[in-house]
């Protein structure tokens, strides 16, 4: 019994409810026969104890895995898997893989994806990596599970294992569909949102309010899709007017490669100096001094606007500043910040339906899906002084 238990990790700092993370990992050792047919399984108790978590988080992921029929409580004798695999019947799970579940926008994803797939007859099995290693360890074990088809949203930085696994996944069939980020070398359906008529929109956006130096702010990282496509509405944007596209302003994040949403929580406040002192280094080595900047996502908007502050500017005053997400502290900051908003229950109803047309044997090229982005106007963006005073 000691060895079942040894199974089982939690993360207690994660996004995830700890009776989802519990249900999922229930579910993935039964169905990959890790725990096999008659075995006896831990008892509430011992699973509680041993996992540091109350007996009613524990009741709630074996009430759903009973449900789903993989295991049955007898009175007085202890709970039991009855869940026989059968290698003819075709695999009824998804796996939904994601790196940064942290906010609204990915809950909602994850909502809209399991209730298409639901409908279809699909189970999702959910997993949220917490680096590349695990995404790999993650990817290998949903391959190993035999799950049908795979929902991804990549890490940044991919490892080149992920790379072999995925060709496996398409070895075996098994169809893909990656959601905001590709990785190259796989031939799979791909679901985002807008990002460069959304960028692009941003940009208009400062032009009309008459924005003449217009700064791009990114982290540093290179061949990441959607931060590609946002960088070019920018630069699309500014050339049409005749204007000077200027050289991105590109950050160095502190001890990691991967810029993630969830390192706002981090970045804002303990370590966001770092990024701050890079920001104000940039101001003071550019004449002249931009009049807005175009920041790639909320994170840096909100440390930028910090920034800022720090060196005596006032936003919008003295320089507007945009984002792009449009997550939940975006309209609720001292200066509600002008971004762009992504529609997260369609991109995760996309998804979900293109892969479903795959699982139904749909043959075709490899597809893609822009969902349409839309402008959020709030207080950090206003014409600049030099306008404002003609």
């Amino acid at each position: 019994m000691h060895d079942k238990l040894g199974e089982i990790r939690l993360d207690h700092s994660s996004f995830i409810s700890l009776h989802v993370q519990l249900h999922n990992q229930l579910r993935r050792l039964i169905v990959s026969e890790r725990w096999r047919y008659g075995e006896r399984i831990p008892t509430e108790t011992q699973l509680s104890k041993h996992l540091d978590i109350s007996r009613t988080t524990v009741r709630i992921a074996l009430q759903r895995i009973e449900i789903e029929g993989l295991i049955k409580r007898t009175a007085g004798r202890g709970t039991f898997v009855v869940y026989q695999h059968q290698h003819h019947v075709a695999s009824r799970s998804i796996g939904y893989l994601t790196c940064s579940f942290h906010n609204e926008i990915h809950t909602n994803i994850l909502s809209s994806a399991q209730t298409e797939l639901r409908s279809a007859g699909y189970q999702v099995i959910f997993s949220n990596s917490q680096d590349r290693d695990d995404e790999t360890r993650i990817l290998q074990q949903l391959l190993d599970d035999n799950v049908a088809g795979l929902m991804l949203w990549a890490n940044a930085k991919p490892a080149d294992i992920t790379r072999s696994i995925l060709l496996e996944y398409e070895s075996r069939k098994i169809p893909i569909v990656f959601m905001d980020r590709l990785i190259e070398g796989i031939r799979a359906d791909y679901v985002s949102s807008d990002n460069y008529g959304g960028s692009y929109d941003l940009v208009h956006h400062l032009i009309d309010l008459g924005h003449q130096h217009i700064v791009p702010l990114m982290p540093n990282i290179d061949d990441l899709h959607p931060v590609n496509e946002r960088h070019r509405g920018y630069v699309t944007a500014i050339e049409e007017r005749g204007m000077v596209a200027y050289a991105p302003w590109k950050i160095n994040l502190p001890a990691r490669h991967e810029f993630h949403e969830t390192d706002i929580y981090s970045l804002v406040g303990e370590q966001s100096q770092q990024i701050i002192t890079q920001v104000e280094g940039f101001m003071d080595a550019i004449d002249p001094k931009p009049t807005a900047i175009v920041c790639i996502n909320d994170i840096l908007a909100i440390i930028a606007m910090s920034a800022l502050r720090n060196i005596g500017y006032a936003v919008p005053d003295d320089v507007s500043i945009v984002g792009f997400d449009d997550i939940g502290m975006a309209s609720h900051i001292g200066v509600p910040l002008t971004t762009v908003s992504q529609n997260a229950y369609e991109l995760g109803q996309v998804a979900s339906r293109m892969l479903i047309e795959r699982l139904r044997g749909g043959e075709m090229s490899p597809r893609s899906h822009e969902v349409p982005t839309q402008l959020r106007i709030r207080s950090s963006t206003a014409a600049p002084l030099l306008v404002m005073r003609q």
